[in-house]
């Protein structure tokens, strides 16, 4: 799809550019370079961002700040992001356990988007990708769970 086409997706999704304001995203990814980059991304979008380049640090993370959506790698050592998105599924406090979640990977194991939302991703992104569809993503989402939680 072209980026026309997530423009206007992008503009139709931000036309209360405050669902942004007040929102954290919790980023997770080993490549710090892919950290700094979605970090400048969400903050020019006035979206507070958390790191962890680990699956381990990012459940912790989730268990100690409020999150309003994550974003995961799916290839990590150690830990994947399929173990990740599992153990916040499974955690008791609803609001932590239903967070919005994008799998945002360069995996290309065979039927990987599948196997992301089976495991509890509501989106799966393949990098590369641009920015605007990342953000469109992040709008729909973050929108959604905005009316959820009145």
């Amino acid at each position: 799809m072209s980026d026309k086409f997530f423009n206007r997706d992008l503009e139709k999704d931000r036309t209360d550019i405050n669902i942004f304001q007040g929102m954290t995203i919790l980023v997770v990814d080993e490549h710090q370079d892919m950290l700094l980059v979605m970090t400048e991304l969400f903050e020019s979008y006035g979206i507070q961002v958390l790191t962890a380049s680990n699956a381990l640090t990012g459940l912790e993370v989730i268990k100690q700040f409020n999150v309003d959506l994550l974003i995961s790698d799916i290839t990590m050592p150690l830990k994947d992001g399929y173990w990740l998105i599992q153990n916040i599924r499974s955690l008791t406090h609803p609001q932590t356990r239903e967070i919005p979640a994008i799998a945002f990977t360069g995996n290309t194991e065979d039927k990987a988007d599948k196997k992301a939302l089976i495991s509890g991703f509501q989106v799966y992104i393949q990098k590369p990708s641009t920015a605007t569809e990342l953000i469109t993503e992040v709008a729909k989402l973050l929108k959604s769970r905005k009316y959820t939680l009145r």
